[in-house]
């Protein structure tokens, strides 16, 4: 059962929407801090969106196509104790209603569009008491300058630009461990990072306000298990309350803000396979609960979601693995109603493809 560790990594190409719950693109990687002795991987994930309505955005995905690069890396420093490092694209908003084909006289030419990236940078240590580890550690989170050009239809001349900014947040978590047949359950926990970042044009002329946002904390079960001879078992349950962690862009504030999130669960479960010492194959399902399908904000546009994943994980002769992956996800249906025009966004779906190459050194 040992042989299967590495195919709980083969979920790499299932990362969350930033369409749903709330901006999340990627999760915290964990799984990397349970590899032996020294440990490097680099992802790639590219995410293709096709977000549209039959008023707002009728022509093109109001959503931009996003790539991100992505690494871990972990070392041992004692028998028992592991430090790893973790930079993922954590969270990020990329509308664009501009060119959209709207009928509504203007806004093809003046729809919001923001362009807003979180990533983070984790260290976590990882101790072992036998068949019990516990986790603790950091999270930095840095939101890139930005630009938000959403207030032309409310008379705005330019777009906001909004400086960027970090805050910290913290992770602890637990797991049980049953190597002898490929058992893991892991519980972590992420607290929140909050954002005041200055901004300035848009609505504000020569004046500077703060556009306000922040992630919420995460709560997290992971699994894993051995069910049969080369077969593995995983999957994950996920809750954040995105409701309360608005994004407002200046001169916007938490009372009224520009979002309109929701709370989110999201649920894994998939399936790996060992064909072989060189090949083996993932396969799994995900949801996101669909919570509220009608809202006022154009930055939220769907309601949940549910996806499906493959993967394929290559063992070169030095240990090197390379895995590629794709996952489609059908987006729920949502209706968004603004300034008394109603739009219905429906039949819409996000392609992900990524690659990963992992080596134990």
């Amino acid at each position: 059962m040992n042989k299967l560790r590495g195919l709980i990594l083969g979920t790499l190409c299932a990362p969350t929407l930033a369409v749903s719950g709330g901006l999340e693109r990627s999760e915290l990687p964990t799984s990397f801090l349970y590899e032996n002795g020294s440990y490097l991987e680099v992802t790639y994930v590219n995410r293709n969106y096709e977000i549209t309505d039959n008023m707002f955005a009728p022509s093109k995905s109001m959503l931009d196509d996003v790539s991100s690069l992505h690494f871990a890396t972990k070392f041992d420093a004692g028998e028992n104790l592991s430090i790893g490092l973790a930079r993922y694209n954590q969270a990020g908003a990329s509308h664009n209603y501009q060119g959209g084909g709207s009928p509504i006289p203007g806004f093809s030419s003046v729809g919001p569009r923001t362009d807003l990236s979180i990533n983070a940078i984790s260290v976590m240590g990882r101790y072992s008491f036998d068949d019990i580890s516990a986790i603790g550690g950091i999270k930095l989170s840095t939101v890139a300058d930005a630009t938000a050009d959403i207030f032309r239809l409310s008379g705005a001349t330019s777009a906001a630009t909004v400086e960027g900014g970090s805050d910290t947040g913290l992770i602890v978590g637990v797991a049980y461990e049953r190597p002898e047949i490929a058992l893991r359950v892991e519980l972590v926990y992420e607290s929140e990072a909050s954002f005041s970042l200055p901004t300035t044009g848009g609505l504000l002329g020569a004046a500077t306000a703060n556009t306000t946002a922040s992630v919420p904390d995460y709560r997290t079960l992971n699994f894993q298990s051995g069910i049969a001879e080369n077969t593995l078992l995983y999957g994950s349950i996920r809750q954040a309350d995105w409701s309360n962690h608005q994004v407002a862009v200046a001169p916007q504030t938490q009372a009224s803000p520009t979002s309109d999130f929701s709370d989110s669960t999201t649920y894994t479960i998939g399936i790996g396979r060992k064909i072989s010492d060189k090949w083996s194959i993932t396969a799994s399902y995900k949801t996101e609960e669909a919570t509220d399908n009608t809202g006022t904000s154009l930055l939220s546009p769907t309601d949940g979601y549910k996806a499906i994943g493959a993967a394929a994980i290559y063992t070169l002769a030095n240990g090197t693995e390379i895995t590629a992956g794709v996952n489609y996800s059908n987006v729920g249906d949502k209706t968004i109603t603004s300034s008394g025009v109603s739009g219905l966004y429906s039949d819409n779906t996000v392609f992900t493809s990524g690659i990963k190459v992992a080596y134990n050194f």
